[in-house]
């Protein structure tokens, strides 16, 4: 199973590559609720942008999920309804478009989104990789399982 990482490491790694980089702008993607504002207490010093229209409670887990071991985000896709599954697909594509035209990015290569975001991103600076860092593994085919 894919391993969440807290917060802390993330923001470790976002302002390692802010100093790197100089960058101060931030797109957070995330499916914490609560990431933000933790975010922004560990890097004041930078500018956080989010998209607040997201509906991203149905992905967190309850009692229930933990109880009936239903935490994969397939599992709660396949409990919600047409419309939240089409609204959430949407939502994954705007956050895409939006990642690969950062100018670095931090998330977990154990998630095809992540890698996927490397590779566009890559492609669109002409061939020149995408700077980044990942939390769990390297970039590689098949998120690190045999193919």
């Amino acid at each position: 199973r894919k391993r969440c990482f807290p917060v802390t490491q993330f923001a470790d790694a976002l302002l390692e590559l802010s100093r790197a980089y100089g960058t101060r702008a931030v797109y957070l993607a995330s499916d914490d609720v609560h990431a933000l504002d933790l975010m922004r207490s560990l890097c004041p010093d930078l500018d956080f942008y989010w998209r607040e229209d997201v509906d991203r409670a149905f992905l967190f887990a309850t009692e229930e999920d933990f109880e009936r071991e239903t935490l994969w985000v397939e599992q709660k896709l396949f409990k919600s309804s047409r419309a939240q599954r089409q609204a959430h697909l949407e939502d994954i594509m705007v956050d895409l478009v939006l990642l690969v035209g950062c100018q670095a990015f931090v998330g977990q290569f154990s998630s095809n989104i992540s890698r996927l975001v490397v590779e566009v991103g890559s492609y669109l600076r002409g061939g020149r990789l995408m700077p980044y860092i990942s939390l769990d593994i390297p970039w590689c085919w098949g998120g690190g399982r045999p193919t």
